[in-house]
Order: structure tokens, then sequence, then C-alpha cells
């Protein structure tokens, strides 16, 4: 009886070992997996407060648009007609009744000729040909400046 009570001790600690040894590892794998879930969980939290915060400052951005359109409606129903007019008039504007020319001497169809409309038709002479445009880089200001205004009044495309 010796023996087989020796044979059951043998028998518990080996167990006993075994258990302690399973024990230990799914100890470990709890550990791992509780270490990895806490890991998941705070970068999700703080995802989630990241997101919390750009729908605030969203929120804020729409709020912040809203009130300054309200502002500018509110700037622009303070402004009168009559106050625009004012400070125009004051630039040195006027109304656009009271429009009035300028009158170039010389400008075929100024003020006196009833503008552009009225302007007689250059004739070919008055145009400047390539090569003359080459010999004028060298020329003058006022045949440049000649050149310029027949090319303009051709152009404009005067009465035929």
């Amino acid at each position: 009886m010796a023996s087989s009570q020796k044979r059951s001790l043998r028998l518990e600690k080996g167990s006993w070992r075994l258990e302690a040894r399973t024990t230990a590892a799914v100890l470990l794998v709890l550990t791992l997996l509780g270490s990895l879930s806490w890991l998941c969980l705070s970068q999700a939290s703080k995802v989630s407060t990241v997101r919390h915060r750009i729908w605030e400052k969203e929120a804020e951005i729409g709020r912040l648009q809203r009130e300054n359109a309200e502002s500018l409606a509110e700037v622009t129903e303070l402004i009168s007609v009559s106050r625009l007019e004012d400070v125009a008039l004051g630039s040195g504007y006027g109304p656009a009744e009271e429009r009035r020319y300028l009158d170039v001497p010389g400008y075929p169809g100024g003020v006196s000729g009833g503008g552009l409309a009225a302007a007689p038709r250059p004739d070919e002479s008055a145009l400047v040909a390539p090569e003359e445009s080459r010999r004028l880089e060298g020329g003058s200001v006022a045949r440049w400046w000649k050149k310029v205004v027949s090319q303009f009044v051709a152009w404009a495309g005067t009465q035929p």
C-alpha cells in the first residue's frame, strides 16, 4: 500500500506541475490579450476624441460663416444708397446721367464727330506695313503713336 500511496502522490505532483504550467500559460495568454485590448481601446479613445474635436471645429466654422454672412447683411442694410452716392460724389465720381466726354483734338469722331461710329474710314495709307514698323522702331514717338492710333481705328471697324 505504501507503494500505491507513493504512486498516487507522484501522480498528484505530476498533475500539479502540469496544471501549474497550463495555468501559467493561460495567465500569460490572458495578460497578452488584456494588454492588446487595452492598447486597442486607448487608440480608439484617442481617435474618437480627435473626431469629436474635428466635428466641433466644423460646427464652429459653420457658425462663424453664418455670423459673417449676418454681419455682412447688417452692413449692407446700414449703408444706404444715398450714403453710397455721397461717398462716390466725394471721390470724384458723378451720376451716370451726367456723363461727359473728352474732346481729343485731331481724333477722328470726337465729341463733335459723334463718337467712333461717325469716324471716317481710314485709307490704306494710314495703315503701317510690317517693313515700315521695323523702320519706325528707331523713329520718333509721334510716328509710333500715329501707327497705334491708325491700327486702333482700323480695329474699331468704322463705317464702310
